[in-house]
């Protein structure tokens, strides 16, 4: 089954020879299984909703696998049932639902039925299968539940991928039509249901304008949107270009500063290296001029003795000769 975004995009029911599900893509690790709470969630919401949008009595899943829709809508009080080709699929099913699910196949289904559900099923059948699985449901019930990927071309089995307007023109022509006041993109975006209904041709112009025109409105309000926010982006690129220029600018000049920065940082490194240097050597040349003025010091203290000495040696000398000379007058008186 497909889901919108945010819900798994494909539980298929087709079985494989090997007796596995396609599940491909379901983006979901949990088992495919009434037991999971997420599929037992995302199933009773589906089945709400269909019985909300369909109100129907009897329901018949065409591609039920282990039937959790059936068993969703009989939860709902809905009398449903389900067929499907694996008997694999059967077999394992929840023992509440089992004896309402049968192997058949969607070219043959008997009885009449409120409503028809086929989900994922169709792109799974051979070209031929599929128009004989439609006359076989067209035979069956006037309202017919039908989803059908019309992208998933990498799934092998998927051999019948239509766009989701073959599909409509098939059901056309065996008097079934969209029901265009129906949403059932709660289930995936291309999901239909097809009613039987004798229309002229005005009036399924009219159902069919009507239901596209809104569309096409809305698509020209986002297209004009989205041509707005592309310029806005353009604006925002543009200024965006000017910004980084203007800082590519700046964060070459700042670059440039740095640099600067950097020569001074050592030219100063320099000078105080030098002015260190000198330093100490002043304070070493002051140290020396200290040294020599004590020594200078030291000598002028030696030469005052020196001094003091010659002088009172001379004094002495002097007047023993004074008195030399005086005794020697007064002998020759």
């Amino acid at each position: 089954m497909s889901a919108p975004s945010g819900q798994p995009t494909s539980v298929g029911t087709e079985a494989r020879d090997d007796g596995t599900y396609r599940r491909s893509h379901c983006g979901v690790e949990q088992p495919y299984d009434w037991g999971s709470p997420y599929w037992r969630t995302f199933f009773t919401m589906v089945a709400e909703r269909i019985r909300a949008v369909t109100n129907p009595s009897a329901v018949l899943d065409v591609g039920c696998a282990r039937g959790l829709l059936v068993q969703a809508l009989c939860e709902q009080g809905v009398d449903a049932y389900g067929i499907d080709v694996s008997q694999h699929a059967i077999d394992t099913a929840h023992p509440d639902v089992a004896s309402r699910l049968s192997v058949g196949s969607a070219e043959e289904i008997a009885g009449s039925w409120d409503l028809i559900t086929c989900i994922e099923v169709l792109e799974d059948m051979a070209p031929r299968s599929a128009e004989q699985a439609i006359d076989s449901m067209c035979a069956a019930s006037d309202r017919i539940l039908v989803s059908s990927t019309p992208s998933d071309f990498t799934d092998p089995t998927r051999v019948t991928v239509r766009e989701p307007a073959a599909w409509a023109a098939s059901f056309a022509e065996r008097g079934f039509f969209r029901r265009t006041d129906v949403d059932l993109s709660f289930l995936a975006p291309w999901a239909v249901l097809f009613e039987r209904a004798d229309v002229n041709m005005r009036d399924l112009v009219y159902r069919y304008e009507q239901y596209a025109s809104p569309m096409r409105a809305e698509a020209h309000r986002k297209r004009d949107a989205l041509l707005d926010a592309h310029r806005k982006i353009s604006e925002l690129e543009g200024a965006g270009s000017q910004s980084a220029a203007r800082s590519s600018e700046l964060q070459s000049r700042l670059n440039d500063l740095e640099s600067r920065l950097d020569e001074a940082t050592a030219v100063n490194l320099e000078l105080r290296h030098k002015l260190l240097t000198s330093r100490d050597h002043a304070i070493g040349a002051e140290a020396e001029a200290a040294q020599w003025r004590r020594r200078h010091e030291q000598d002028t203290a030696v030469l005052g003795h020196f001094y003091t000495a010659y002088r009172a040696a001379t004094w002495l000398l002097g007047k023993r000769t004074v008195h030399r000379l005086y005794k020697l007058l007064g002998r020759h008186r």
